[in-house]
C-alpha cells in the first residue's frame, strides 16, 4: 500500500516535470504544440500555444490520475477492513534505498519519455499528433518502469546496510 500512496503523491510532481520538459525541449513554433480541437473550441485564440499544450496535457493527466487515487483509496480501506489499524513501524535498509532509487528513477524517467516524443511519435503514431497523450502518460509510463531499476540498485545497498550491522 505504501507504494501506491507514494507514486499517487508522485505522480502530478512528475507530470509538471514532463510537461516542462518537453516544453523546453520543442520550441514555440514546433507542430507538436497543436492542441486538438476540442480543446482550442474551448481557449480560442486567447492563450499562447504553449498555454493551452499545458492545460490540454493536464486535462488528459487528471483522469486517469483521479483514477489512481481512487483505487488507493479503495486498497486502503480494504486493508484496513481486513486487517485493521497497523501500528507505525521503521522501514527496512531495502525500503529506504529502493524510496530514494525510485523518486530518482521516476523523474529522470518521466522527463526522458516527454523530451522523446518526437521519437515515439515516427515510431508508433506517423501523422497523429500523440505529444499531449504522450505527456499526459509519461508518469504513468515511469512509474512502471523505474521500479526495476529502482529495485536492482536498492538491493546491494541493503545487503551493505545489513553487513554494517
Amino acid at each position: 500500500m505504501t507504494f501506491f500512496r507514494n507514486c499517487a503523491l508522485l505522480l502530478p510532481a512528475a507530470f509538471l516535470l514532463a510537461a516542462l520538459t518537453f516544453l523546453l525541449t520543442h520550441g514555440p513554433g514546433d507542430r507538436a504544440l497543436t492542441v486538438y480541437p476540442f480543446v482550442s473550441d474551448w481557449f480560442g485564440t486567447k492563450v499562447s500555444p504553449e498555454s493551452a499544450f499545458l492545460a490540454e496535457t493536464a486535462v488528459l493527466f487528471l483522469a486517469p490520475y483521479l483514477l489512481w487515487l481512487g483505487l488507493v483509496f479503495l486498497v486502503a480501506v480494504a486493508e484496513w477492513g481486513l486487517w485493521g489499524a497497523r501500528p507505525h513501524r521503521e522501514g527496512t535498509g531495502f525500503r529506504r534505498a529502493f524510496a530514494w532509487c525510485y523518486g530518482a528513477f521516476f523523474f529522470i524517467g518521466a522527463a526522458v519519455i516527454a523530451a522523446s516524443t518526437r521519437y515515439l511519435k515516427k515510431r508508433w503514431a506517423g501523422d497523429m499528433e500523440v505529444a499531449p497523450l504522450l505527456v499526459a502518460a509519461a508518469p504513468f509510463a515511469s512509474a512502471v518502469l523505474a521500479a526495476v531499476p529502482a529495485a536492482i540498485l536498492a538491493l546491494p545497498s541493503a545487503a551493505l546496510t545489513r553487513m554494517r550491522r
